[in-house]
């Protein structure tokens, strides 16, 4: 092993091997990374934050840490890599919180669509526009609900939801809406670029078993506009 390797070695012991007891000022630096982590992932995720007890986070941050250690060297990346793992993973309080990874991916969302750089584009004539600063997530559970009151698997409703984040260009406030399939299909549609509204209604119709009929167009187009009042399509 060369010398590098070895350092390297070390420094992934020191931070992402629980069983690993680091001795002096490899102990300090140690907690000085995790409680950094630790609090990125609290500031970021206050409603998950009310839900697990501090035992409980530090639980499934060494899990992280020893199973799937970050890859991104940049500390605004863990709540994406750190819910991925969540999502896929059976994690140790699974049984007890199985829409964790879910949760706390919303929560990160919200805070990405917040600092999304700022839309310098304009909608070419004639077509409509997704607002870029915007996350669309198809979730098993309702985490728009859940919260420490409400997160007795028992009492959550398993199912499918579609929720919409979008960040107001007026006052930059991030406002979330759950949406239905037909919804979800048309904004998938939409982050491709730019369409002409009738030929998307017709590919929205196509795929889900509606024949695009002159009623079905024109309340397209009212939905389109109740969109882009919403400032979920932009101009």
């Amino acid at each position: 092993m060369t010398r590098m390797a070895a350092t390297e070695h070390f420094w992934a012991k020191v931070c992402f091997k629980p069983k690993y007891k680091p001795q002096g000022r490899y102990h300090l630096y140690r907690e000085l990374v995790t409680d950094r982590m630790l609090q990125i992932l609290q500031n970021v995720c206050p409603v998950t934050n009310e839900i697990l007890t501090e035992a409980e986070w530090l639980d499934l941050l060494w899990e992280f840490l020893e199973k799937s250690p970050p890859q991104s060297e940049i500390l605004r990346d863990l709540p994406y890599e750190f819910s991925a793992y969540l999502k896929s993973h059976r994690h140790r309080l699974f049984k007890r919180y199985p829409f964790l990874g879910e949760l706390i991916e919303y929560e990160a969302m919200e805070v990405k669509v917040s600092f999304a750089p700022n839309d310098r584009s304009h909608t070419p004539k004639g077509k409509v526009r997704m607002n870029p600063a915007h996350f669309l997530g198809k979730y098993c559970w309702p985490v728009h609900f859940l919260d420490k009151d409400f997160r007795q698997i028992k009492k959550i409703p398993k199912g499918e939801y579609h929720l919409l984040l979008w960040r107001d260009p007026k006052d930059d406030g991030v406002k979330f809406m759950e949406v239905n399939a037909l919804v979800a299909s048309l904004i998938q549609h939409l982050k491709k670029g730019p369409q002409v509204p009738k030929n998307l209604l017709q590919k929205i119709a196509k795929e889900n078993g509606f024949a695009a009929t002159g009623e079905f167009l024109a309340e397209g187009r009212i939905l389109l506009a109740d969109l882009e009042k919403k400032k979920i399509l932009v101009p």
